[in-house]
């Protein structure tokens, strides 16, 4: 049976954008599966249980709260394969940057996701930037505006697991920070490598993906090396 590496995107994003980043991750021979889901990280869960079934693991990662997700799936099912967790968001309660992401989705609401958009490639701060050309097509794989709201208001909802959780995971973990993000904080990436039992942390220049969307994913498998090696 051919070993599965599953990677889980990110609220508001597409499987397009999980493979893009964190493919190269993936331990060779393994078939790169990307589940779509939208709304709560239990939706996450779901689309994660539904891809897993019958198969032989040989990689869970995750993008953001798809990161929530494959660290929540892994402590309950006591996993000892190899993780990915790149650019969590908050670790156990929502907090201020599910604010930001609830303030987001009422942004939306009010004026729709193609102002929303228009106005943040307008920003000199966010121009020609790569979090937002995903962003863009994650939001543009949503029926409607609806929808979208709806599914962000969910994630912004969902809790992420709580150091106790960490502690519980039993395999190898790479976590992967972007530096400068303040919506994936390089502060809560290392609090949850430092809660896990054996992991790696790299931190990713924030624009390096930019100019090569396999960065993430081989930093992750750098820092799965390295965890190996040290055995």
């Amino acid at each position: 049976m051919i070993p599965v590496a599953v990677l889980l995107h990110g609220a508001g994003s597409c499987p397009e954008t999980a493979r893009r980043l964190l493919a190269s991750a993936a331990p060779p021979g393994a078939e790169v599966v990307s589940p779509a889901w939208r709304g709560s990280v239990d939706d996450a869960l779901d689309a994660l249980a539904q891809a897993v079934a019958g198969r032989r693991v040989a990689l869970v990662g995750g993008i953001s709260l798809g990161a929530h997700a494959a660290a929540l799936w892994a402590a309950a099912e006591r996993c000892a394969e190899p993780l990915v967790l790149a650019m969590p968001a908050w670790t156990g309660a929502p907090d201020d940057v599910a604010a930001a992401t609830l303030a987001s989705a009422d942004e939306v609401a009010r004026r729709g996701s193609a102002a929303v958009l228009a106005d943040l490639a307008a920003d000199p701060a966010t121009t020609h930037d790569w979090v937002l050309d995903e962003l863009a097509q994650g939001w543009s794989t949503y029926p409607d505006d609806d929808a979208l709201v709806t599914s962000l208001r969910r994630a912004a909802r969902s809790a992420a697991p709580d150091v106790h959780e960490l502690e519980r995971l039993a395999g190898p973990v790479a976590v992967v920070a972007l530096a400068d993000d303040p919506l994936h904080p390089e502060a809560v990436a290392r609090r949850w490598a430092a809660a896990t039992p054996r992991a790696r942390i790299a931190v990713v220049a924030r624009r390096a993906p930019a100019d090569d969307r396999g960065v993430l994913g081989r930093a992750a498998a750098l820092a799965l090396s390295e965890l190996s090696g040290s055995r």
